[in-house]
């Protein structure tokens, strides 16, 4: 039987490379995907309905919230948050504004002082249009499906916040699915889109909080 074993093993280890190696090279490099990407570009704005799950490892506990989400490509980004509790807040690549209505009240941050406003808005816009050359400037780009990236922070201030964030497009590369951010506390957030919609009208009280 032992000897059964020995003259089995090289077989078995030669298919599990094989498979992982043919497991690798469906994946498409950072310059493939990119290049799938490209269309996002040509996008003005993006608006869609989302649901957030945020998972806190330690008490197996999830909260889910549903919202909209907003962006004029470049220039202004909103997250409206409509169950359980209503908030919003307005991101510019300058500032941060935040209401909710359980205290009625309206949080207004700067750029200058707090960096990590800045970083957020570059990150998702650039996750929106597909700008993975201005990704890699502020993360470590890797491939770990078909569709989707996972990105491992360069910038202290951007890991005190997260280890890494996975970003799932759809099949056709036409929109961003679902992002995945991991915590270093091991907690995560997933945030899935439906109802993406490209180049529409954006309604003026958008940007306006109560």
């Amino acid at each position: 039987m032992c000897t059964w074993r020995n003259q089995r093993m090289p077989s078995v280890v030669i298919l599990l490379l094989t498979l992982l190696t043919l497991h690798a090279a469906a994946f498409p490099t950072v310059d493939e995907f990119a290049a799938r990407l490209k269309p996002l570009a040509q996008n003005t704005t993006v608006q869609a309905d989302y649901t957030q799950t945020r998972h806190f490892k330690d008490l197996e506990f999830d909260v889910v919230t549903k919202g909209t989400m907003v962006q004029e490509q470049g220039k202004r980004l909103a997250w409206k948050t409509v169950t359980p509790l209503k908030s919003a807040c307005i991101f510019t690549q300058d500032s941060f504004k935040f209401w909710e209505e359980e205290t009625k009240h309206t949080t207004s941050l700067n750029a200058s002082r707090f960096p990590w406003i800045k970083m957020i808005f570059q990150l998702q816009t650039n996750w929106m249009n597909g700008e993975l050359a201005s990704l890699q400037k502020l993360c470590q780009l890797d491939i770990v499906e078909e569709t989707s990236l996972r990105l491992t922070p360069l910038d202290q201030a951007a890991k005190m916040f997260f280890s890494d964030i996975t970003i799932t497009f759809s099949k056709d590369y036409s929109a961003v699915e679902k992002v995945l951010f991991t915590e270093k506390s091991g907690d995560t957030i997933a945030i899935t889109f439906q109802n993406v919609r490209f180049n529409a009208p954006i309604p003026p009280e958008t940007w306006r909080l109560p």
